[in-house]
């Protein structure tokens, strides 16, 4: 049992109607609901939840923070007051949700890491990644051991001279040789799509999607990016 995040879609209507509207869009996951002869096989479930986007919270659209359509969640799960920044948000109108900001700040710190890890590395000699060690390891575990093969990897001079470097690791982030020796514009965009999702996104239409994988996060963006302007898009922390 997790605390997790949903990002519920729901359609055009009125700010004070937008709490209703998420209870039906969430009413045939809940756990406890009677579904009845034909009722929805679904495998998601929840046995509460509150809007709550801490930590995930959408970015406003500058110049529209006191829009009173936009949605704030007042109380943490504890029951302590939230105190939301006008610049963000937990949901609102499709419209008033600034989706590019976030997404160009992630773009931006790839290729500042991509870069970096670049130039660093070109003053060592060729590295492998980590896991090329861990396959000799599941390869033959008794004659090589789990900790031989994090060795192996740590001592390889390029790996051993940026564990020494902390600044290079806050820029760059772990196990760079297998992140960050590819394709920058593949880096990119993984980045990007990476910069928006929540565990899960309930559809309009009534689907619920894990965000598990590349393919999913790139959906949960194009879904969100051709949601109508005025639909509502809010986060939503649920313990399922």
């Amino acid at each position: 049992m997790a605390k997790e995040r949903v990002t519920v879609c729901v359609p055009p209507c009125d700010p004070g109607d937008v709490v209703q509207s998420i209870t039906v869009a969430m009413a045939p996951y809940d756990y406890n609901r009677d579904s009845g002869v034909g009722g929805p096989d679904v495998e998601t479930w929840w046995d509460y939840w509150q809007i709550g986007g801490r930590g995930c919270e959408f970015l406003v659209v500058p110049g529209r923070e006191d829009d009173p359509r936009l949605i704030r969640g007042a109380k943490t799960l504890s029951g302590e007051p939230r105190n939301v920044p006008p610049e963000l948000c937990d949901g609102g109108p499709r419209a008033l949700l600034d989706l590019e900001t976030p997404r160009a700040r992630a773009a931006a710190e790839a290729r500042r890491a991509f870069e970096a890890w670049q130039e660093f590395a070109s003053a060592h000699p060729p590295g492998r990644a980590f896991g090329a060690f861990r396959a000799r390891h599941f390869a033959d575990p008794e004659n090589y051991a789990q900790a031989q093969a994090v060795e192996d990897y740590r001592t390889q001079p390029v790996i051993a001279a940026f564990r020494d470097d902390p600044e290079l690791r806050e820029i760059v982030g772990g196990d760079p040789i297998a992140r960050l020796s590819g394709d920058l514009d593949g880096l990119v965009r993984d980045a990007m799509d990476s910069a928006l999702p929540s565990n899960g996104l309930l559809t309009l239409d009534g689907r619920w999607l894990d965000i598990a994988n590349a393919d999913r996060r790139r959906y949960f963006n194009d879904y969100l990016d051709a949601l109508p302007a005025d639909a509502y898009a809010v986060r939503v922390l649920y313990h399922g």
